[in-house]
This record gives structure tokens, C-alpha cells and sequence, in this order.
């Protein structure tokens, strides 16, 4: 399903728009929808604003294709000095597989450069490595991937549609030994099933050099809610109680969890945040 959506092309009337993201300014998204169809994707609630209320997350992609035209005028229309950087994406991935056919993304990132703004990556694909050249033409400009944990199993039921977690790592060396700046994020942590590969992803995220990197529970919204409880209970039955009870407010599980992150963090020297 993810991987074959309904493609349809849509006009946006503003593209550069205010984030509500604490610490992010402004965000682009060019496409409403995702291939990768994360079952814990808190922008389900996307499908309520844009027709799609029926559809399964991932089974639809909606290309915004005048994105560039509009990105352009609203440029050329801000007096503002201030060059605040401006997020790809907060409410999609700005190079999920549709991207290599349509390029929304790379042409959105070069005007962003033409007009001297950086731009903040985030992204679960390699498809990134693409747009090298256009991301090392401002010191400002930053890439990170999203990481749930090292374990293909794991990915595979809850990212069904995104690439593969060694790709990502290896993209991640990459961008980073050409002097882009890197930074990941591990998450969501899924009680008892990130956990298994969780010190290794910090060291290796160490060796390569990432600039920080936020670290974030599994958050259970009223949108994911019931696909997450009914795929941690088809794919995991045996854990699937402990799993639930770990996701409780009141449950000990992310604390003491946190506790053990910090320590894990400091000996590797990662600038971490995080954020349950």
C-alpha cells in the first residue's frame, strides 16, 4: 500500500508557512501524505484538512506542484533581514519516493539558498544524498534522520514504507564527512522493542559525528491510536501487555528509561535531548 499510493497534484497558496513546532520558525511541506505510512505518525491528523478522512495513512500522496512559484513570491515579498531556518518537513518526509520523480523538495531548497536561508532537514531516506551540492552551499544548513532503532523487524512493521535503518546511518556518514552539519532522531522509542539496539544506535551516532540528538517516547495520539495498540498486539502478542502498560502517563517505564539514556549519552559524548 505505501509504496503504491494514489498520487494526486494539488495547488498550495502559501508554502512557506509559521511552524507550530516549539523552536522551529517556519516549516515547508511539500506534499500532504506519506509513502513511508508510519503506523505512529502523529500527522494522520493531516487526512482531516485534506479530504482524505477515509483513506489510510500512506495509501495517498497529494503533490503540492506550484510549491517553487509560490516559495518564490513569498520571498520575494518578506522585508525581514532575519534569515530564520525553515524545517523540511513537520508534517511529511521531504524525500519519501515521490521526490525523485518530482523534485518539490530540491527545487524548494534552492531558492531557499538563492535567497540565503538554511534549511533543516529531516528525513528517513537517502534520497537526500541527491541535493549534496545544494545543502554544502550554506554553513547554516543541517540534515537528520529519524531513527526508531537498528532492528530491520521493527522497522519493517512500523515504518513499512520507509528505507531500510542502515541506509539512513550510512547517509548520515556521508553528509557528515562533507562537512554538512548532521543530527538525528531516535524515535519514537518503542517500549521494549527499540531498547534492544538502542546503545549501539547511540554509539555509532557518536562515531559519526552528529551535531546532537533528540530522543523521544512513543506518543499515542487520537489519531495513531488505534493502529498503534492493534499492531503491537498482531505483531507482538506475547509482550503486547507490557508494551501498552509501558505507554501509560503514569507508568515508571520512560523515566527510568531516561535515566539510563542520560548516562548512556554523557559516556559517549553526545549532545542529546531528550524529550519525555
Amino acid at each position: 500500500m505505501s509504496n503504491n499510493p494514489c498520487i494526486s497534484e494539488i495547488e498550495a497558496k502559501n508554502i512557506l508557512n509559521k511552524s507550530r513546532i516549539s523552536e522551529v520558525e517556519y516549516a515547508i511541506n511539500p506534499y500532504v501524505g506519506c509513502q513511508h505510512g508510519c503506523i505512529y505518525c502523529y500527522a494522520q491528523f493531516m487526512k482531516r484538512y485534506s479530504g482524505h478522512i477515509q483513506d489510510d495513512w500512506g495509501s495517498f500522496v497529494d503533490v503540492k506542484i506550484n510549491a517553487a512559484e509560490v516559495l518564490e513570491n513569498q520571498l520575494r515579498r518578506r522585508r525581514n533581514p532575519d534569515r530564520p531556518s525553515v524545517l523540511f518537513s513537520s508534517v511529511t518526509d521531504p524525500y519519501q519516493q515521490i521526490e525523485e520523480q518530482y523534485y518539490m523538495t530540491g527545487n524548494c531548497i534552492r531558492l531557499l539558498q538563492d535567497y540565503d536561508f538554511p534549511v533543516s532537514i529531516l528525513t528517513k531516506s537517502d534520497l537526500v544524498l541527491r541535493d549534496l551540492d545544494l545543502l554544502g552551499m550554506n554553513k547554516g544548513n543541517e540534515v537528520g534522520m529519524t531513527i526508531i532503532s537498528l532492528d530491520e523487524d521493527v522497522r519493517k512493521t512500523f515504518e513499512p514504507g520507509a528505507p531500510p535503518l542502515k541506509g539512513r546511518l550510512a547517509a548520515l556518514r556521508e553528509i557528515s564527512d562533507v562537512g554538512i552539519s548532521t543530527y538525528a532522531f531516535v524515535g519514537p522509542i518503542i517500549p521494549y522493542l527499540s531498547i534492544s539496539t538502542i546503545h549501539q544506535l547511540l554509539r555509532e551516532l557518536g562515531d559519526i559525528g552528529v551535531s546532537h540528538v533528540f530522543l523521544d517516547r512513543l506518543n499515542m495520539k487520537a489519531g495513531n491510536q488505534t493502529t498503534i495498540k492493534t499492531t503491537i498486539k498482531n505483531h507482538y502478542p506475547d509482550i503486547a501487555s507490557k508494551i501498552l502498560q509501558a505507554l501509560h502517563t503514569n507508568d515508571s517505564y520512560y523515566s527510568t528509561l531516561r535515566d539510563e539514556l542520560e548516562d548512556v549519552c554523557r559516556s559517549t559524548g553526545i549532545n542529546a535531548k531528550i524529550i519525555f
